[in-house]
C-alpha cells in the first residue's frame, strides 16, 4: 500500500487522485516509498498549504520546483530525510511568500547560500528545522539561533512551548 487509500480519493486502478481532493489543503505521505513526482500534476488543482514528505524516496529538486509552481500558497514543507534534494531545490523556496515552516532536516545536499536566500525572501518563515545538514556551516547555524527560526528537533534545543511553532500552528488544522 502506498499509505493514501480510496477514503481520501485514491483510484486504486489507475493510481491517479480523483476529483474529489478539490479541497484538500494537506497533504502528508511520510516514507512511501512508491510516491513519484507525478502526485503534484494530480493535485494540482488542490489549494495545498501543508506538504510533508519525509523520507520519500523519490522527492528530489524536480518535486520541489512542481510544490511551488503548483501550490504557490504553500506555509509548511517537510521534506526531511529526502536525501536527493539539494540548494536548487531549496532555493525555489524564496518564490513561497507564505512560507512559514520548513523542515529539511537529513538534507545533506543543502548548504548555507540556499538557506540563506530561504531566511531573508520568505519573511514569513517562523522556523526551519535542520538536523543533519551536513553542509551547513556552524556560523548558518549561529544566525538562525539568533534570529530565533532554528529548531535542531534531534537535540531538543529551542523544543519548548515557546517554540514550539509547528505544534501550535498546526494543532487547528494539521499535525505532523
Amino acid at each position: 500500500s502506498s499509505g493514501i487509500n480510496a477514503e481520501y480519493g485514491l483510484n486504486e486502478s489507475h493510481g491517479a487522485l480523483s476529483r474529489p481532493l478539490s479541497k484538500l489543503n494537506i497533504f502528508i505521505a511520510n516514507w512511501c516509498r512508491n510516491l513519484n513526482g507525478e502526485w503534484t500534476v494530480s493535485l494540482s488543482h488542490c489549494p495545498l498549504r501543508v506538504v510533508s514528505l519525509a523520507g520519500t524516496w523519490y522527492t528530489n529538486d524536480e518535486t520541489i520546483n512542481d510544490i511551488v509552481t503548483y501550490f504557490g500558497e504553500i506555509e509548511c514543507v517537510n521534506v526531511n530525510k529526502c536525501y536527493k534534494v539539494s540548494d536548487e531545490g531549496v532555493r525555489r523556496f524564496i518564490f513561497c511568500k507564505n512560507l512559514r515552516i520548513l523542515k529539511i532536516s537529513g538534507c545533506f545536499k543543502i548548504g548555507d547560500k540556499s538557506v540563506r536566500a530561504v531566511v531573508e525572501e520568505c519573511r514569513t518563515l517562523k522556523q526551519i528545522a535542520m538536523d543533519d545538514c551536513r553542509s551547513i556551516s556552524r556560523s548558518m547555524l549561529d544566525k538562525l539561533k539568533n534570529m530565533g527560526i532554528l529548531l535542531l528537533e534531534g537535540k531538543k534545543e529551542n523544543v519548548d512551548e515557546m517554540w514550539d511553532l509547528s505544534r501550535r500552528y498546526m494543532k487547528r488544522d494539521f499535525l505532523f
